[in-house]
């Protein structure tokens, strides 16, 4: 059993790695980004996360908020007076709604969190992300939910539809209000 966890975290390590080249060689070619929101970063990318990039084990004393396909955290804000941080990505204006996501114990080995609606809609998490995309993947680590720090970035007020998907392709949507409500369908 700790060979199999020392070979686990060695992967795990051989991966980030890997990663964190892909990315330096990321910043260090100028890229030319297209002029639509929704085209900024890579549509089909998918930001893998390791359990390194979590804050950490999250104790639960009470039920989930919003338990979703084994992932927990989708809050949303309907007030239209609330005001966002404001992010400039890539030249283009990002309202930042931080949201951090839980995945439990049970929705081994990982959970993918995917941006379904509106096209131009982000989701940023992580300690070390380097550019919000349309999907990250977030593994559970532990016997307890694991925590990952981030948000929803969108180009103006909206109903965010997120899918949450397991490796077996089961998959569930819910709606995040970020500054307006959703339609009763959506929810």
């Amino acid at each position: 059993m700790r060979r199999v966890a020392r070979r686990q975290r060695l992967r795990i390590i051989g991966a980030a790695a890997g990663m964190a080249a892909a990315a330096a060689a990321a910043i260090a070619i100028p890229l030319a980004l297209p002029d639509t929101p929704h085209e900024t970063f890579g549509n089909a990318a998918t930001d893998l996360l390791s359990c390194h990039d979590s804050a950490g084990q999250q104790n639960r004393d009470t039920r989930p908020a919003r338990l979703v396909n084994g992932v927990d955290g989708f809050i949303g804000d309907t007030s239209a007076l609330d005001a966002l941080p404001v992010e400039h990505l890539a030249g283009h204006r990002y309202l930042a709604w931080k949201t951090a996501l839980s995945v439990a114990s049970d929705a081994r080995p990982y959970r993918t969190v995917a941006v379904v609606s509106p096209a131009s809609a982000r989701l940023g998490y992580g300690t070390g992300a380097l550019a919000p995309s349309r999907r990250v993947r977030l593994p559970a680590c532990g016997r307890r939910y694991t925590l990952y720090v981030g948000g929803i970035f969108v180009t103006r007020p909206a109903c965010v539809i997120l899918a949450v998907t397991g490796p077996d392709g089961t998959s569930a949507t819910i709606a995040v209000p970020v500054l307006r409500t959703c339609p009763r369908r959506a929810r």
